[in-house]
């Protein structure tokens, strides 16, 4: 008796361990909030709101997940183990078994529980009829379906062993068959008042399980009591098609055929090495699905009868005499084609819709992502692997050869360069698998958890599918308009950084960090000088807007999708701010008076307290006119709550907005007219501008090195870095009521370095860069700022915007500086500006600029008066006496020497005596044209 209780004892502590320990092997709770899959555990992954989830082969159990097991095995602790893979199955021993104590069936396919004499799934209903009558399948435990047509059904029968007691047997879909059949919500009994059970269906198209209405009679076999039950049937088999099963044994029913990785153990080009939940099988290859023979062997095939005819399978009657619209992919001619299928039986080259189908076998067409279809947005778009129809392909997409009739020729699809710098996309269904993706960013692929459907091209099944296709790809610079320059193999350029390839960006375009890569992009001055260009067609054509420089207003055009060039616009607003026109210098409309006239201005108290007062260029039709009127602030804009406008295209945009509550930009869906000027093109723009809406126009905040935190201060007004949490070097403090906080704004050293001394460039609040002009045209930089050349740029014809100080041009130099007086007595120094500055002949030397003279038409040295100057040493008298210079330096004379010789001065001078050291040297009459000053 002691005895006894010893060893129950001793069972039971077994029993307590085993539960907790199994317990403890759960990793991650369920609602634990998370970043990345791997914060949650095995079992788990990262959801879209952040919180941990059970993957579709585990079940939630008191917030932890567990495994689910098959009928008939072992390695459940807990009823819902098994319930959740079969309703009414129970965990007993550690061993799940199906309810009412029958033994579990074996299919094909795997164990399954059924009430004897019924399919698995939904009874009577989805088994195989000819006439309405039910056809039973002849042979014993090897038995199958085939001779009588049903291609993709299981041999069932009405016992545990269908070799005794002359067994009833009868076709039943497969498990694959039954996962890919539509949502059927089967009739309701006469009198039963319409009621209704929740039942679950598998959507093919999304990979997601569904509520199902069903009304209690009828309907096929995808219908399941849970959504446990759904996931756990439809996750454990092929995507589409039957599985590689092995030779037929007498009196075995056949199994799958087991492999290891790139299709060791399958050795059939037919099919390819699969995971399945946590084994690998070997499923039919895109190809095999989307052929004549639809993923059913040819074999299989001529026990029936032989392959159909046509490129299609109709099926066989179902018995209602309807038929219904599906979809085949037919290879000759690359594309989805509609067919009416018959109801029952047939293959797996059958969807229930035309994208589905198109998503699914452009496979075959292309290693990644789909190919492009044409205008009419239906057919693939053709071209020809040789000779000028390659051309017909966008840059992003390469002319593929297919298979298919010479006239066909090829398609087009996406180079990896795109594909590989897609973002990660998990997609929206339930149905989760370990996916990988390449991050550009990081030049590495990585794992992700992708929901089934939906998603991008960037999603590979495997870390070496990944790597291989993508081994090249590189971060694409995200420039703020139009695409970073490539080179003639289409990697693009890398201007920046520490990278050995570091070039020097060409001519119209400048160097920009996005964050995360250099690159060259084009510059504002000309993308708004490029004509409209309507791309290459890759899709049904869009409308879209382009700056024209003609008639310097925005206009519409039709674009083709694909290509075209920088001057491309989603709205008209962008367009005008990009381009400057008639615009403000943040971008937005003028105060206008009721009478619609804009309000004229000489001081900010003029405006209304959410404008200001600045000069605005406009074009009048004929010329160009500056005034000063009354702008909206960066605050004021981005102040305004989401406005979705009105619809005026058949697609919406996705554009950003500042929420000035969570004090972050969030994307919503704009319908592309009106709405208001918190609207930007991107997240970035959109940061970039409001976090600056403290700052003057033409200033941005000041950020800590690292880009992610704005440098505050403490005193408001005040400038200087101090302990007490001052400012950088050319920077002021302000306060900003939309961010509750104080901010640096301003322009970093090197950006000051642009303009000439005691002038600041104009900084682009929704770029962060300098805005770059064209010399000698009028409206080109807001008001109050001049084009200037810049000499410290290392771009190419780098004119920038430079704040105007207190004076004025006078059409020879910009503000503030006079003309270099050329050798031999010549009143201008002539240059060019892509001279080096020590350019002897057409550099200016230090400290002096090449700028344009509106007066000359010709580019002139200008600088500084203290650096252009020498010291005046002529004699007082007469007037207005200044040196001529020579290399530099006084010029000489001999007051004896004859005209025209060495020692003689050019003509308009004449040899004067200094008084000193320097004795005779040449002098003449300053020309009438330096700089006057503000009254």
């Amino acid at each position: 008796m002691a005895l006894n209780l010893f060893f129950t004892k001793i069972v039971i502590l077994y029993l307590l361990i085993n539960f907790f320990s199994t317990v403890l092997t759960q990793h991650g709770t369920v609602g634990k909030p998370c970043e990345v899959s791997t914060d949650c555990g095995t079992g788990n992954y990262c959801a879209g709101n952040k919180r941990c989830a059970c993957l579709s082969t585990y079940v939630e159990i008191d917030s932890y997940c567990w495994k689910k097991i098959n009928p008939g095995n072992s390695g459940c602790t807990m009823n819902k183990q098994c319930e959740a893979v079969w309703p009414g199955a129970y965990c007993r021993s550690g061993e799940c078994r199906c309810a009412n104590n029958q033994p579990p069936f074996q299919t094909r396919d795997g164990k399954v529980c059924l009430n004897f004499g019924f399919c698995p799934l939904n009874g009577n209903n989805p088994k195989f009829r000819i006439e309405n009558q039910v056809q039973q399948c002849y042979g014993g435990a090897d038995a199958t379906c085939e001779a009588i047509g049903a291609l993709a059904y299981d041999c069932i029968c009405d016992s545990e062993d269908c070799t005794v007691n002359n067994p009833i047997s009868f076709c039943c879909p497969s498990r694959s068959f039954a996962c890919l059949a539509p949502m059927n919500e089967g009739h309701s009994a006469p009198g039963s008042g319409g009621t209704t059970l929740n039942h679950w269906y598998h959507d093919p198209i999304t990979g997601e399980c569904r509520e199902l209405k069903y009304q209690g009679y009828g309907g096929n076999a995808n219908n399941f009591q849970t959504k446990d039950h759904c996931e756990s049937y439809c996750k454990q088999t092929c995507q589409r098609g039957l599985p590689l099963y092995k030779d037929r044994t007498t009196g075995v029913k056949q199994e799958p055929v087991y492999c290891q990785g790139n299709d060791a153990g399958c050795n059939n080009p037919n099919y390819a090495c699969t995971t399945i939940g946590t084994l690998q099988q070997c499923c039919p290859t895109y190809q095999f699905i989307c052929s004549k023979n639809g993923a059913i062997p040819t074999e299989v095939y001529n026990t029936a009868g032989g392959l159909p005819s046509e490129y299609f399978d109709v099926g066989i009657p179902d018995g209602s005499g309807n038929t219904y619209p599906r979809f085949y992919y037919d290879s000759r001619e690359g594309r989805c084609i509609q067919f009416s299928y018959l109801g029952q039986g047939g293959n797996f080259n059958n969807f229930l819709s035309s994208d589905s189908c198109e998503k699914f076998c452009s496979r075959i067409l292309c290693s990644a992502g789909e190919p492009l279809k044409d205008s009419s947005g239906e057919r693939n778009m053709e071209c020809s692997p040789t000779g000028s129809g390659s051309n017909s392909c966008p840059s992003t997409h390469s002319c593929e050869s297919t298979s298919g009739s010479s006239s066909f020729g090829g398609v087009c699809c996406p180079r990896p360069q795109y594909v590989c710098t897609l973002k990660k996309e998990q997609g929206s269904c339930g149905t989760y698998s370990n996916r990988w993706w390449f991050n550009a960013k990081t030049g590495n692929c990585e794992e992700f958890i992708y929901s089934g459907c939906q998603g991008n091209a960037n999603n590979f099944e495997t870390y070496k599918s990944c790597q291989d296709y993508c081994r090249d790809a590189r971060s694409e610079p995200q420039c703020i308009q139009g695409s970073a320059l490539t080179d003639s193999n289409g990697n693009f350029i890398i201007c920046g950084g520490s990278s050995s390839a570091t070039t020097t960006c060409p001519a119209n375009t400048y160097c920009y960090y996005d964050g995360s890569t250099y690159g060259c992009c084009p510059t504002q001055a000309y993308i708004c000088s490029l004509s409209a260009k309507p791309g290459s067609v890759c899709g049904p054509a869009i409308t879209r807007w382009f700056y024209d420089s003609t008639t310097r207003t925005c206009q519409t055009y039709s674009f083709n999708g694909c290509d075209g060039n920088a001057n491309n616009f989603a709205t008209q607003q962008d367009c005008r701010d990009f381009c400057r026109v008639d615009s403000c210098p943040d971008g937005g409309d003028v105060w206008k008076e009721p009478n619609g006239v804009p309000r004229s201005c000489t001081t900010n108290r003029q405006c209304p307290n959410t404008h200001y007062c600045t000069p605005v260029t406009s074009w009048s039709g004929t010329m160009f006119q500056t005034k000063s009127l009354c702008c909206p602030t960066k605050n004021y804009i981005c102040s305004k709550p989401k406005d979705v406008g009105v619809r005026c295209s058949s697609t919406k945009i996705t554009r950003w907005y500042f929420n000035s509550d969570t004090k972050t930009c969030l994307p919503f869906e704009f319908n592309g007219c009106e709405g208001n000027r918190n609207n930007f093109a991107s997240e970035k723009t959109c940061t970039n501008f409001c976090l600056s809406e403290a700052c003057p126009s033409g200033t941005v905040v000041a950020r800590e090195a690292d880009g992610s935190r704005l440098v505050q201060c403490s005193n408001p007004g005040g400038s200087g870095r101090s302990t007490s949490g001052g400012c950088p070097e050319n920077y002021s403090c302000y306060s900003s009521p939309l961010l509750d906080q104080n901010v640096c704004c301003g322009a970093s050293v090197e950006l000051q370095s642009l303009c000439p001394p005691y002038s600041t460039p104009y900084i682009s609040a929704l770029t962060l860069q300098p805005t770059q002009c064209t010399p000698n045209v009028d409206g080109n930089c807001p008001g109050n700022f001049f084009c200037w050349f810049s000499t410290t740029s290392s771009s190419v014809n780098a004119f920038y915007c430079c704040r105007s100080p207190e004076s004025v041009d006078t059409g020879y130099c910009p503000p503030q500086l006079i003309p270099v007086p050329g050798d031999g007595g010549q009143q201008y120094k002539y240059c060019s500006p892509s001279a080096s500055v020590d350019d002897v002949i057409q550099g200016c030397g230090m400290n002096r600029h090449c700028q344009y003279s509106t007066t000359l038409e010709r580019y002139i040295c200008c600088g500084l008066e203290s650096d252009v100057r020498l010291p005046n040493i002529c004699p007082p008298q007469p007037a207005n006496l200044v040196p001529v210079e020579l290399a530099g330096n006084y010029r000489t004379c001999n007051p004896y020497a004859k005209p025209g010789s060495s020692q003689a001065c050019p003509e308009s001078s004449a040899c004067l005596y200094t008084g000193n050291e320097n004795g005779f040297i040449c002098c003449r009459v300053q020309p009438n044209h330096g700089v006057r000053m503000l009254n």
